[in-house]
């Protein structure tokens, strides 16, 4: 597991564990509780919301990407 960074939504402030090729998991930092998971590969999707609900955990992933929290994976194609 490796903490890619931290976002802050609606004042709460989320650390980001990657947890595998694409997949984090959200933790909030005020008491330490995992409230979720993401996968940013093949396309985001939440995966998981514990304590707070889906379209709060959306939110925290649409984040995490705007603010390159995740991985990027370059996919060029050479001719």
């Amino acid at each position: 597991m490796h903490v890619k960074g931290m976002v802050q939504v609606d004042g709460v402030t989320y650390r980001l564990v990657r947890v595998s090729r694409g997949t984090y998991q959200v933790v909030r930092i005020l008491d330490d509780v995992i409230v979720g998971s993401f996968q940013s590969l093949p396309r985001l999707a939440v995966t998981g919301a514990q304590g707070v609900d889906a379209e709060l955990m959306e939110r925290i992933a649409r984040a995490a990407l705007q603010g390159a929290k995740t991985s990027w994976v370059a996919r060029l194609s050479f001719t």
